[in-house]
């Protein structure tokens, strides 16, 4: 059996690779980091093409005769510029539909993102049925939920699409949860509003794989649901960190912040950003994800896929910490 993963070279497109790779799928690894691809140089059957979403041709020549495609490409970023989130997100994915449509797929995976339901309040055990906000809280959310309804309009052509919703993956390879804490924490502490007292979820990288596995041989009937994905252990920011730190044997550092001077930086941040092109410091993103309570309900997924996280946030938090210190991220 073939594949097709775009965004190989991204975090969750390694891990995939690679764990199909194991399995014995063949498996074309598309992204556009050549160094990155050198993770795959001892994986058996895995074939490296340099290339982008806007590469029509490219996308064609290498889908056409493959058994499945994940799509695990997008621009993912708090903060930036809507035509480029544009490009890739929305017309990126409207070129990998097409290339798939003339292909005789098994399965179209599609990996969305539960920030389509983020809006500047706590939500709580948010299910894949429950309306969207009318206003997105960033170009990535906007751009993603566009994405969503190109993969929907294909549906209606032909496509066999499932869509998945992973929260806040970590593992090893991840440079922007725990890589970004590890950041912010040495170079002055970590801002947290409600003394870091804010419900979240994560999920763990294999678990996540496991579902793209579990989706890759699901029954037709499934096709054109989207599944919210999470270790289903809704914890606080605060025993999170801790747990990170402990394990990586570094002093956690912290620093109390209202949730209302948060956003008033934030929002200053984002219009110094604009006049000056150059990222904020801090984004109304991350404003938001420091102060409100945020959970996925998972059940349906559970139901449909049997699913079961096999991986806990204590051992994923253990096993990222272990890869980290053993690599140059902990030298």
């Amino acid at each position: 059996m073939k594949v097709f993963i775009s965004g190989a070279t991204g975090f969750l497109g390694k891990h995939t690779t690679k764990r199909l790779s194991d399995m014995g799928y063949s498996v074309i690894a598309y992204g556009r980091n050549k160094e990155a691809a050198k993770f795959f140089n001892n994986m058996k059957n895995v074939t490296f093409i340099k290339g982008d979403l806007n590469d029509s041709i490219l996308l064609e020549e290498n889908i056409k005769n493959v058994d499945y495609v994940i799509h695990c490409a997008a621009l993912c970023a708090p903060f930036g510029r809507y035509a480029d989130f544009e490009k890739t997100n929305v017309e990126g994915t409207r070129n990998i539909v097409n290339a798939a449509l003339s292909a005789d797929l098994k399965k179209f995976i599609n990996i969305s993102t539960p920030s389509v339901y983020f809006t500047n309040a706590s939500r709580k055990n948010v299910k894949e049925s429950d309306p969207l906000p009318s206003k997105y809280s960033n170009y990535y959310a906007k751009t993603k939920h566009l994405a969503d309804l190109i993969v929907e309009d294909a549906m209606a052509k032909g496509l066999p699409a499932i869509s998945l919703r992973p929260r806040q993956i970590f593992g090893p390879f991840d440079h922007t949860i725990f890589g970004r804490f590890i950041q912010i924490n040495e170079s002055g502490g970590i801002p947290l509003a409600h003394k870091g007292q804010v419900l979240m979820d994560f999920t763990y990288i294999e678990n996540v794989v496991d579902l793209i596995v579990a989706c890759m041989d699901a029954d037709d009937a499934f096709n054109g649901e989207y599944y919210n994905i999470t270790n289903d252990q809704p914890i606080y920011l605060i025993d999170v960190l801790k747990q990170l730190f402990s394990a990586l044997n570094k002093e956690l550092h912290t620093k109390n912040i209202s949730p209302k001077l948060l956003s008033f930086i934030a929002s200053n941040s984002e219009l110094i950003a604009k006049m000056t092109n150059k990222p904020p410091k801090v984004s109304k993103h991350i404003a938001n994800f420091l102060s409100y309570d945020y959970t996925l309900n998972i059940e349906k997924i559970k139901n449909d896929l049997d699913y079961a996280p096999k991986v806990s946030i204590n051992e994923g938090i253990k096993r990222y910490a272990d890869w980290y210190l053993s690599t140059n991220e902990g030298k």
